[in-house]
């Protein structure tokens, strides 16, 4: 049982979640891992990648970070981080830059959506926020409105309608970085023409 403390203490550095290359790292045989899969103390996520079996809860954020360090949140999973949306998305909406490796996206839990998008637009708008008390990479409320109108075509209706309606009423909301963002991403018109009364 002292050798596992040995273990879990490696897992708490990197928040419960760590790479085989991490455990190999602090002074460990990749053969431990197997070891601690078999009696359920650990499970894998996905090749290369293993979850500490906690008593407590570890939280979808703290695994999308590790295993995505790359990704941004994006759309729907921004908007219900957000209170834009009362509907909860079944899956993680990340942004990625285009040429992403599309593999390693294909995890059983929890499901994520990649979006590929121009590398030119990964920075704009992009902020640090904490959610289930991990620090997240998220668009902040203007580029994701942005990213809804820019959408809106391929999203449900109801979501863009309350979206918008609940982006008019946040008092943070910052027009002018929305028309910004709206200019650079060559969506300026759509945008006056969705949200341009409100402003």
């Amino acid at each position: 049982m002292d050798n596992y403390k040995k273990y879990k203490k490696v897992f708490d550095k990197y928040n419960g979640v760590i790479t085989t290359a991490q455990f190999l790292e602090a002074g460990y045989h990749h053969k431990y891992l197997k070891e601690l899969m078999d009696k359920g103390i650990i499970r894998k996520i996905k090749r290369g990648y293993y979850e500490w079996q906690y008593g407590e809860f570890i939280s979808d954020a703290t695994i999308i970070t590790r295993l995505f360090p790359d990704a941004v949140i994006y759309l729907l999973s921004a908007l219900y981080i957000y209170g834009f949306t009362d509907r909860t998305p079944n899956e993680w909406h990340l942004a990625v830059a285009r040429g992403s490796s599309r593999p390693r996206f294909k995890i059983e839990y929890p499901k994520v959506k990649p979006y590929y998008i121009h590398a030119k637009y990964m920075n704009i708008g992009k902020i640090k926020d904490i959610y289930e008390g991990q620090e997240i990479d998220i668009f902040d409320k203007d580029r994701t409105i942005c990213d809804v109108v820019r959408n809106a075509n391929k999203m449900d209706k109801e979501i863009v309608n309350q979206a918008i309606k609940s982006y008019i009423n946040d008092p943070q909301k910052n027009t002018s970085n929305l028309l910004k963002y709206a200019k650079k991403m060559r969506a300026e018109s759509k945008v006056r023409t969705l949200i341009g009364m409100w402003l």
